[in-house]
This record gives structure tokens, C-alpha cells and sequence, in this order.
């Protein structure tokens, strides 16, 4: 038995490139390539951990077309910094099946056939 070698997706930073992301992760799935690991940064990084926690290609495509940063951002002053993470943190955890490490899924399950 051949093991198939081990696929890791890298998805950048960039607000307008977040929707892009979603398209990229719909060929993987349309081609049957088997993802084993997903890393991103900043809107790389909200889909690809939507994505890993479990959401569908259709549930990505809504959430970043009805996604706005007044969801997310918030001006406040503290001793951490200018800007609050809690608006975030309440959206994905609104919109996510699994919120904690523990509880993922391995991917290249999602697309092997």
C-alpha cells in the first residue's frame, strides 16, 4: 500500500482574498486532492479554521460574502492594546461547529474518497 503523500495548505493574509480562499478550497474538493494541514494568516486564517472546524464550502462562501468588519472590530483603550478581539471571538464562535483543537476533525477526511 502506497501512503499518499502529506498536503498542507498555506492561505494568506488580506481581507479581498479571504472570498479567493473559499474558491481555492472548492477545486481542492472538486479535484479530490487530500488536504493533511491548513495555516493561514489573517483572513487566510479565519477560513482555513472555519474550514477545518467543519463548515461546508457553501457555509464559507456565505459567511465571507456576509462578513464586514463591524462584526469583528472595536476600538477600545486598555492596558493590551487599541483594539478588541471580543466582537471576533463572539462572531466565529457563533458561526463555527467546533471551537476548541481538541475537537477537529482530521481534514484529509473530508476529502478522501
Amino acid at each position: 500500500m502506497i501512503a499518499h503523500p502529506r498536503i498542507g495548505l498555506a492561505l494568506s493574509g488580506g481581507a479581498a482574498r479571504g472570498i479567493a480562499h473559499v474558491g481555492v478550497l472548492r477545486a481542492v474538493e472538486e479535484h479530490n486532492i487530500s488536504i493533511d494541514a491548513v495555516a493561514g494568516a489573517s483572513a487566510g486564517a479565519l477560513i482555513g479554521g472555519a474550514y477545518a472546524a467543519g463548515l461546508s464550502i457553501s457555509e464559507l462562501e456565505a459567511m465571507a460574502r456576509r462578513f464586514r468588519w463591524r462584526h469583528t472590530a472595536r476600538f477600545s483603550f486598555s492596558r493590551l492594546g487599541l483594539q478588541s478581539n471580543a466582537r471576533m471571538e463572539d462572531f466565529l464562535r457563533a458561526r463555527l461547529p467546533v471551537t476548541r483543537f481538541e475537537e477537529l476533525k482530521p481534514l484529509h477526511a473530508r476529502t478522501r474518497r
